[in-house]
């Protein structure tokens, strides 16, 4: 088993909350500046970064205000890291600039979109260069081919792509295609983020991920070099400028190739979902002498560590029109993980994502599922549950389909269902009845995430093994959680690809909570990596959170061969360094996030980010989430009983913005309750702010937020609208004036 806890006393590393646990130490703000997390002083660096960025970009874009530092440097993980400055960025010309600035200066650099990832990967304590929220910038995209390739860039959300593919076969009366990846955030998240953590999902496995998907790319690289695969002048022109780039790539897989016991081991792990390390797959999958289609296979998956990327080509995927689903109930997990394994190999399903006994608690508070899946309500405690789906051409196909599955199971008399009532549910075919289902398995995160403990964080691990491994693995899993007393963990996830999120809620307010979390995930690591030959990550990228473990999972000789890859394309280690590859073996110990008791109305956010789309503000000032985790952290420093003066300074900065960037320009018409999966309004909580605090409540009634929400589209173009007025306003004459007229006005 690996020792971490030795390995981090051999380093001088003990784990304590003032190392590990943002705000539980004072913040470094001296001394020598080193490229490491927590290290990254000002040395006078960031001030001449964000004066030459301003020339690039304009004073507007360049952030170093508090409340915007904290509010735009928050992501769906449960990391914290506030960016020194942040830059929105509108289009690729610009990321040029910024990305030979970046060399000038030495200060290293991390690209986010839609900060909807898990692990860590979109933050830091450096430049934060932001391609979402800038209005109609980076959201062009064309579709070719019939349909059959979609090219987008990196700002448009990935079920947006799939609109404009439905509208386009629609229009040309083709048929349905879409994006093979279909992750549970498709409509939150960006392309660009889909792309860097090689995102997959529900249906679409490995065969339909990005990595086998895309079909080229147009990249910055660090110094700032485009690259566009899909241009052979560009690709010659590189080719001349980049030869030694190009030179070692070759080189890296010829030594992969004539490595057999190597080059058998990559081709195995990525037959299962694998997002742990590089995708070194490339290395493998194409001739040395293809160094430009090995370079775009490299970048897939690399989390923004070895290039930017400006646009990506598609090769869609078809969409069945006819689809039906059933929720399958099991006496235990390993009744419902043999089964899964079962459809894997000849029920010819789609897919198949398996509930343990705490994610059906979710589905028998809700009474529409409830009511959709017999036997859910009061089944026993080891229960679990499979949501089956299965997709064909035409209504014959699908029932040949359906068929095939009671066939299946039926001549295989050891597999077991709950009651041994195999036909207790059967499956669905309309569309408002199955998407009963499939909303319980896309909001289980947030959903479950919900119910944690107020004041604890939730947490997400993301594995995979081989299918036949599954039903062991899980088992496993389950008893480690209960010996490190973990009581409310819960797993779920797409067991037809042995792929299983893992879901809990981590006090960080101790040592000994550390001390928990650290020697589980080293158990886990054990248990993934080492006894299953699984993925530490399968589909929610390395981050920070399994850096430290890659080397575990894939041995020193591929551990150095993706060092020697990052090398070669960032030699500077400028590009979101720290991530993916880190050689701090208790990194993902550090810079751990808090969730402080704010208010009840907020409080069971997790800070997803599913909610941003939908807010009219997004473009202007702040979105719901960044409205909920300044609140948050405004409470945190309110609760200090011994503030420091930084502490009282750093407060009364964070209140004087939040008036305007949160509370005045929130319509406070509940359209990101419509989007957040535990329907929270975050507008109810802003107009609680204006009430407390004397203002005229502005906001409309929740009569009128129904009848707006019916009309979404016109509200939002009118609302985004009014607020782009108010920021053209902004960039003539300033905060400080918009401010107190929007004072004046209230």
């Amino acid at each position: 088993m690996r020792a971490s806890s030795l390995l981090r006393c051999k380093a001088g590393f003990k784990l304590t909350l003032e190392k590990c646990v943002y705000g539980a130490a004072k913040p470094a703000v001296g001394g020598m500046w080193e490229n490491v997390d927590g290290r990254r002083v000002d040395d006078g660096r960031y001030t001449r970064f964000s004066l030459l960025a301003k020339d690039v970009v304009g004073g507007e874009r360049v952030i170093t205000d508090p409340l915007r530092l904290f509010a735009y440097g928050t992501d769906a993980s449960f990391y914290r890291l506030n960016p020194k400055v942040v830059v929105k960025v509108h289009n690729e010309d610009e990321v040029i600039s910024l990305l030979k600035l970046s060399s000038e200066c030495h200060t290293p650099v991390t690209f986010r979109a839609a900060g909807t990832s898990l692990s860590g990967q979109a933050i830091t304590d450096s430049i934060l260069v932001k391609l979402s929220h800038t209005g109609k910038h980076w959201r062009r995209y064309t579709i070719s081919q019939n349909g059959e390739v979609v090219t987008a860039e990196p700002g448009l959300i990935g079920g947006e792509v799939n609109n404009f593919l439905k509208a386009y076969a629609e229009k040309h009366k083709l048929p349905q295609r879409k994006l093979g990846p279909d992750p549970a955030s498709l409509d939150s998240c960006m392309i660009g983020g889909i792309f860097n953590n090689n995102s997959s999902g529900m249906c679409c496995g490995v065969d339909q991920n990005t990595y086998n998907t895309m079909k080229d790319i147009r990249a910055v690289l660090q110094d700032g070099t485009v690259l566009d695969t899909a241009d052979p002048a560009s690709v010659a022109s590189f080719q001349t400028t980049h030869s030694r780039l190009l030179a070692g790539i070759s080189s890296l897989a010829q030594r992969v190739q004539a490595d057999p016991e190597l080059a058998a081991m990559i081709k195995r792990k990525f037959k299962i979902k694998c997002t742990t390390g590089y995708s070194i797959n490339a290395l493998v999958d194409h001739p040395p002498d293809q160094p430009i289609d090995i370079l775009k296979k490299l970048l897939v998956g690399s989390e923004g560590t070895l290039a930017f990327l400006s646009r990506v080509s598609y090769n869609t995927v078809i969409e069945h029109p006819c689809r039906a689903s059933v929720f399958m109930m099991f006496p235990d997990m390993h009744a419902a993980c043999s089964a899964t394994a079962l459809l894997k190999v000849e029920g010819g399903v789609d897919a198949a994502e398996l509930f343990d006994r705490a994610s059906l608690r979710e589905g028998e508070k809700d009474d529409e599922f409830s009511r959709v899946v017999k036997g859910v309500r009061g089944c026993p405690e080891e229960a679990a549950g499979v949501l089956v789906e299965v997709r064909g051409p035409t209504p014959a196909e699908l029932q040949r389909k359906i068929d095939r599955v009671w066939e299946v199971f039926a001549s295989k008399p050891e597999i077991r269902f709950l009651n041994d009532d195999m036909r207790a549910n059967d499956f669905h075919h309309e569309a408002a009845t199955f998407n009963v289902l499939w909303n319980m398995r896309k909001g289980l995160i947030p959903r479950v995430g919900a119910a944690r403990e107020k004041g604890t964080v939730v947490l997400i691990e993301d594995v995979a093994c081989p299918i036949h491994h599954l039903a062991d693995m899980c088992i496993d899993l389950i008893e480690m959680f209960k010996n490190h007393n973990y009581k409310d963990a819960c797993i779920f996830g797409h067991a037809l690809d042995g792929n299983v999120h893992l879901l809990f809620s981590q006090g960080f307010n101790k040592d000994s909570d550390l001390e928990q979390y650290s020697s589980m995930m080293d158990t886990m690591g054990h248990i993934v990596a080492e006894k299953y030959g699984g993925s530490l990550k399968g589909e929610h990228g390395t981050g920070r959170n399994i850096a430290s473990f890659v080397e575990l999972e894939w041995g020193k000789k591929a551990y150095e061969i993706m060092w020697e890859v990052k090398r070669l394309f960032d030699p500077e280690n400028l590009l979101n360094p720290g991530v993916l590859l880190n050689k701090d073996q208790a990194v993902h110990m550090k810079s751990l996030k808090l969730f402080p008791v704010a208010h009840d109305i907020v409080d069971k956010c997790i800070e997803c980010g599913f909610c941003e789309s939908n807010c009219p503000s997004k473009d202007l000032t702040l979105t719901p989430r960044q409205r909920i985790t300044t609140f948050r952290e405004m409470a945190r420093l309110k609760s200090i009983v011994n503030p420091t003066k930084e502490d009282t300074s750093r407060l009364w900065e964070f209140q004087k913005s939040f008036a305007y960037n949160a509370e005045q320009t929130c319509a406070a018409d509940g359209m990101c309750q419509g989007k957040c999966p535990v329907s929270i309004d975050t507008g109810k909580l802003m107009k609680h702010l204006r009430a407390t605090e004397g203002r005229r409540d502005a906001g409309v009634t929740s009569f009128a937020a129904g009848i707006l929400a019916k009309h979404f589209a016109l509200t939002a173009a009118l609302t985004r609208t009014l607020l782009r007025v108010v920021g053209g306003l902004r960039a003539v004459v300033g905060d400080n004036v918009l401010q107190q007229a929007s004072e004046v006005v209230r």
